[in-house]
């Protein structure tokens, strides 16, 4: 069964979040862990006409959103990264995955998830320069100012000495201006979607605002 979910968060980004934590549990799973699945099954069979809607005509500029969920896991208190990437509108990538290392601060979570960011639009951009489409620097939208800080300060202190210094690359992405980071309020944070449960509204104005939708499903 989660293996047939994580098929599907191809082409379903909303199930990433809910599919990826079932997925901790495979290998020793309880009855609460088969029931969360049961309703994701539920959630599918209810929303089957849902798809990503592509636009024409859009622009070629690479963005991305991305975002953390601080000691969000209950058992060993890590935090989930999670963002997602638009060419121009139109939604071409997502990710949410817990981290490897437990975060002491909400900015250690979030500028390590800003650099599983940069290095996934760094990738796309060496992608799309391989079909001949130049792209000039990446934005990227965070919803932490301190986090946006640590990229844009050089100096060593007693709140970012402790992060492994290969999350650090960030700097020289932004000291060279080939990514550019930009503060985001969190009610426009898309990327909340892949990072944290979310209650009924919420899931439905990012799920809408990301591009899923019934158009063209009908």
């Amino acid at each position: 069964m989660i293996g047939s979910l994580l098929y599907l968060t191809a082409s379903r980004p909303d199930l990433s979040f809910s599919v990826g934590v079932c997925a901790r549990y495979q290998a020793k799973p309880k009855q609460s862990h088969l029931q969360a699945v049961k309703k994701i099954l539920r959630y599918v069979k209810g929303t089957v006409n849902l798809g990503i809607f592509y636009s024409k005509g859009s622009n070629r500029n690479l963005a991305g959103y991305c975002d953390a969920d601080w000691a969000g896991c209950a058992d060993d208190r890590k935090s989930t990264s999670g963002g997602c990437f638009f060419l121009g509108n139109n939604l071409i990538a997502w990710l949410s995955k817990k981290q490897n290392s437990v975060s002491l601060s909400t900015a250690e979570a979030e500028y390590i998830a800003l650099g599983s960011c940069c290095t996934q639009l760094i990738w796309m951009r060496q992608m799309s320069a391989d079909y001949g489409m130049e792209s000039g620097p990446f934005l990227v939208y965070c919803d932490n100012k301190s986090a946006i800080d640590i990229s844009k300060n050089p100096v060593q202190h007693s709140r970012t000495k402790h992060i492994d210094i290969r999350h650090h690359f960030v700097r020289e992405l932004v000291e060279e201006k080939q990514v550019v980071l930009e503060h985001v309020v969190t009610d426009l944070q898309l990327a909340d979607l892949f990072t944290k449960p979310l209650d009924f509204n919420r899931f439905v104005t990012l799920r809408n605002s990301i591009g899923i939708c019934t158009s063209g499903f009908e």
